[in-house]
């Protein structure tokens, strides 16, 4: 467990404000700048940047802070491991919430405890990890692997559908098209922008955009009106395969995505989750022959 002065680091990276870590620890504002003084002096490290009444953590204060956070929670579930089975808090984004999630719940249900599941947008899985709400999440998203660990679950087709009606031959076709896309912020929105840039486009080159959160939603919206989305084709296997809609394929438009299971960096039960993928992956091998 770290002492006190890091806590009151944790803490201080939350307000950027003296009075309000004070506030919040129950001590008093002199206390709180000993505290960050003495570790500063103690580790020969500019932690924090005063300016008259206003103050913010430099870059390697914001590191501290991270590491320090990480350590509290870790030993804290480390401690608590010792006593009853670990429970892991888990989470997964939108995309995969339909497909690899139940197939990944039903795998983990004789390994470990899963005591909740929180499921939102790329951006939130891993932030939710930082703050360490959640221990890992199923993340198909692009993440920071400078901050991040990963083990890689399984690759996806990511491709355009459109209604069933439309008639679309050449890329320049889509952007006539109305879009369907995800908010910013989720995994899949961030892999389409990538490739639109990479093509000199961007989303705003669409004649019209509709932004939903949720992926299900989008499906059905586009099995109503005429338009187009970027998705994981395991989301819309069955509807292509009964007609309700279609797979448009263009000359250099191939995707494919790693999921992964994505956690902070030099955790504690690193070996923990590598079994997990391991054993998944194991499993799902062997019921693919």
């Amino acid at each position: 467990m770290l002492d006190k002065r890091y806590q009151t680091l944790v803490v201080l990276a939350d307000t950027n404000s003296f009075t309000k870590t004070a506030q919040e620890l129950f001590i008093t504002q002199p206390a709180v700048s000993q505290q960050i003084t003495s570790l500063e002096n103690e580790l020969n490290l500019s932690l924090v940047v005063r300016d008259h009444n206003r103050i913010h953590l430099t870059d390697i204060g914001q590191k501290l802070a991270g590491y320090a956070k990480q350590v509290e929670f870790e030993s804290q579930k480390v401690l608590n491991s010792l006593k009853t089975p670990a429970k892991f808090n888990m989470g997964c984004t939108l995309s995969l919430s339909s497909t690899l999630l139940p197939r990944f719940l039903n795998h983990l249900t004789d390994k470990i405890q899963i005591s909740t599941t929180e499921i939102k947008n790329t951006d939130h899985i891993l932030q939710n990890i930082r703050d360490g709400k959640i221990d890992f999440g199923l993340v198909e998203g692009n993440f920071d692997t400078d901050e991040f660990d990963s083990f890689f679950l399984q690759k996806e087709n990511f491709v355009c559908i459109s209604h069933q009606q439309l008639d679309i031959s050449t890329i320049e076709d889509v952007f006539n098209q109305t879009l369907l896309i995800r908010e910013p912020g989720s995994g899949s929105r961030n892999i389409f922008e990538n490739w639109l840039a990479t093509q000199n486009y961007k989303i705003g080159n669409f004649n019209k955009v509709m932004e939903i959160a949720s992926p299900n939603t989008i499906i059905e919206l586009l099995k109503q009106i005429p338009g187009i989305t970027f998705i994981y084709e395991s989301l819309v296997a069955d509807d292509i395969k009964n007609g309700q809609l279609k797979k448009l394929d263009f000359p250099g438009f191939k995707i494919e995505h790693p999921i992964n299971l994505v956690f902070l960096k030099n955790s504690y039960f690193k070996n923990t989750y590598q079994e997990l993928t391991a054993s998944f992956l194991q499993e799902t091998n062997s019921t693919t022959y």
